[in-house]
C-alpha cells in the first residue's frame, strides 16, 4: 500500500465485531472503518473516517474566501465532475448546493473511498477552472471538510440544511428560486439528473406525497439543533446520536497529531470498565484490581481492563497506574504492549474484548 498520500491504520470491524482485527482474518461484509492519517497538512491533521456506505456532509471553500464559481460555466463543470465521481468511484450524491465561494455535498460511499473521490473532484475542478481563467495555483483553502452523518437520524436534517443555504445567505427567499442546488430536482420542478439519488432521502419522509411533504419540511424554516451544531467553532467530525458517535469513537485510537481523536471519546469510569471485564471474564473485581507479582504470573482480565482504560476511555497513563496500584506509569505501557501482542494470537480473547466493548457501548453512562 502506498504511503504517498496517507497511511491506513486501525482497520476495525464495527459491525458485529468491534475491536482489533485478528491476524490472518479476512474482511467480511460487515461495516469497516478506515481511519486515515494524512501527512500533507502542515497543521494538526483532520480526522477522516471511512467505511462502506458511510454518509458525509462534505464542504470546501475558496482559498482566502475567493469565489470558486465565477460563471455558470464553472458550476456546470463542477456538476459534470459530480457525475464523474458517481460513475468512477460509485459515490452516491444525495444533495448539493453550489454557492459562490464554497460548496456543500451530501454523499455516501459504498466502497469506503471518500478521500480518493474528493481528490479527483477538487483536483480536476481546479485544473479545469485554472484552464478557463488562464491562471494557476491552489483554488481551495485545503483538501475538504467532511462530517460523518448518522443517516438514520440526521439524513433529512442535513439535506434540509444544504438546500436552505441560499435562503440563509439571503440570496433567495425560497430554495426553489436558487438554480444551483439539487432542491428543484427533489420537489419535481426540475428534471432529475441520473446521478442524483433522491430516493433515500425522500423515502424517510413517508410513502405518500413525498415531494410535497419534503418541500414543506425544507421551507418550514431552519432547525435550531442543526444550526447550533454547524455554528459551533469546535465542530465535531460526526453528527449523530449518542449510540452512533460512541460506536465510532470507541474504534478510534488517540493520535497526538489529530487532537479530535481524544475529544471524541466518551468519559467512561474506570470502575465501570473493570465491572464489565469482571462479568465477561467471570472473575471477581478484586482479582482484577489486585496485582500478582512474580515471573510467569498472568492476570489477563486485569490486562484487558488496563488496555480498555487506555485505548477505549483514553485515561492518562499515570491515572491508570494509580487506579490499578502500579508503582510507575511505565508498567501500564508494558501491560498494554503485551496485551496487544496476545490479542493477535488469541481469537477467544479478542471475542471477549469485543463482548466487553459492546456492553460498554450499550450502557447509558
Amino acid at each position: 500500500m502506498t504511503k504517498k498520500y496517507n497511511i491506513q491504520t486501525n482497520l476495525i470491524n464495527i459491525g458485529g465485531n468491534i475491536g482489533v482485527k485478528h491476524r490472518g482474518q479476512t474482511s467480511g461484509s460487515n461495516l469497516f472503518i478506515n481511519y486515515l492519517l494524512h501527512y500533507n497538512y502542515p497543521m494538526a491533521r483532520p480526522l477522516r473516517i471511512e467505511y462502506s456506505n458511510a454518509f458525509y456532509h462534505v464542504m470546501n471553500r475558496g482559498a482566502g474566501y475567493r469565489d470558486i464559481f465565477l460563471r455558470a460555466e464553472h458550476r456546470e463543470m463542477f456538476l459534470e465532475l459530480l457525475r464523474e465521481i458517481h460513475e468512477m468511484f460509485r459515490v452516491e450524491i444525495h444533495a448539493y448546493c453550489l454557492m459562490d465561494n464554497h460548496y456543500h455535498l451530501l454523499l455516501s460511499t459504498p466502497d469506503a473511498n471518500l478521500s480518493r473521490a474528493m481528490r479527483h473532484l477538487n483536483g480536476v475542478y481546479t485544473q479545469r477552472f485554472n484552464r478557463t481563467e488562464k491562471t494557476d495555483g491552489a483554488l481551495f483553502r485545503g483538501r475538504f471538510k467532511a462530517i460523518l452523518v448518522d443517516a438514520d437520524n440526521y439524513l433529512l436534517s442535513v439535506s434540509k440544511y444544504i438546500h436552505r443555504n441560499p435562503v440563509e445567505a439571503s440570496l433567495v427567499k425560497n430554495p426553489d428560486n436558487y438554480p444551483w442546488s439539487s432542491y428543484r430536482q427533489f420537489v419535481g420542478s426540475e428534471f432529475r439528473q441520473s446521478w442524483l439519488n433522491v430516493s433515500q432521502t425522500l423515502g424517510m419522509i413517508g410513502a405518500r406525497n413525498i415531494k410535497n411533504r419534503y418541500q414543506a419540511f425544507v421551507e418550514s424554516g431552519s432547525d435550531d439543533e442543526i444550526n447550533e451544531f454547524y455554528q459551533n467553532k469546535r465542530q465535531s467530525s460526526m453528527l449523530g446520536s449518542d449510540e452512533f458517535t460512541n460506536l465510532i469513537a470507541s474504534s478510534i485510537q488517540d493520535d497526538p497529531e489529530i487532537p479530535e481523536t481524544k475529544s471524541l471519546r466518551r468519559v467512561v469510569d474506570m470502575g465501570f470498565i473493570v465491572d464489565i471485564i469482571a462479568k465477561v471474564f467471570s472473575v471477581k473485581k478484586n482479582t482484577i484490581l489486585g496485582s500478582r507479582r512474580g515471573r510467569g504470573q498472568k492476570n489477563i482480565a486485569r490486562s484487558a481492563s488496563i488496555y480498555l482504560c487506555r485505548k477505549f476511555a483514553g485515561y492518562p497513563l499515570n491515572e491508570i497506574a494509580e487506579y490499578f496500584n502500579l508503582h510507575h506509569y511505565g508498567s501500564v505501557s508494558g501491560s498494554i504492549k503485551r496485551f496487544k501482542f496476545q490479542l493477535h494470537d488469541d481469537l477467544e480473547l479478542e471475542n471477549k474484548l469485543n463482548q466487553a466493548l459492546k456492553l460498554i457501548n450499550r450502557s447509558d453512562l
